[in-house]
């Protein structure tokens, strides 16, 4: 069987430039390889495990967040420590919530709009790194430059 062909019957993508393997569960079912560009952002499960959050799929990794954290940094991707569990892909986040020191990863926030937590010091790490992505509080009102506006009527 040509290498293309098992690549594309096995689930594995050629095309990105910069892959990680991932699971679909703990267990190991569903190995494929992701594109880190897609990844929104991972999170600590376990000393074995991270979660790895797409738009649309949760899969499953090893390593620490150190160690992808390092490894992101070295090939220049723009992650960020949010958390001690939560490792996020700063090109992801639209929106962030000061009060609750939430990242969301869409513009239109809803209950089930994909966010992760960030502490105090990522939050101020963030804000260094990335000043202008709104930020909106717990009345859901966005914040910028003193600013601010309902983002629903």
């Amino acid at each position: 069987m040509a290498s293309k062909e098992r690549i594309r019957r096995k689930g594995w993508r050629s095309g990105c430039m910069i892959c990680l393997t991932v699971t679909k569960n703990e267990e190991g079912d569903g190995i494929q390889q992701i594109d880190v560009k897609e990844i929104l952002y991972m999170q600590s499960d376990n000393q074995l495990s991270l979660s790895v959050h797409t738009e649309n799929a949760q899969y499953v990794t090893v390593g620490s967040l150190r160690f992808w954290e390092s490894a992101f940094q070295k090939a220049g991707l723009n992650f960020i420590r949010l958390d001690r569990g939560v490792l996020a892909n700063l090109d992801k986040i639209k929106v962030v919530d000061k009060d609750f020191k939430l990242a969301y990863f869409d513009t239109n926030i809803k209950k089930e709009t994909k966010n992760c937590t960030m502490s105090s010091s990522g939050y101020k790490s963030f804000r260094e790194r990335n000043t202008t992505i709104p930020a909106v509080n717990s009345s859901g009102s966005k914040l910028l430059k003193g600013l601010s506006w309902q983002t629903s009527p």
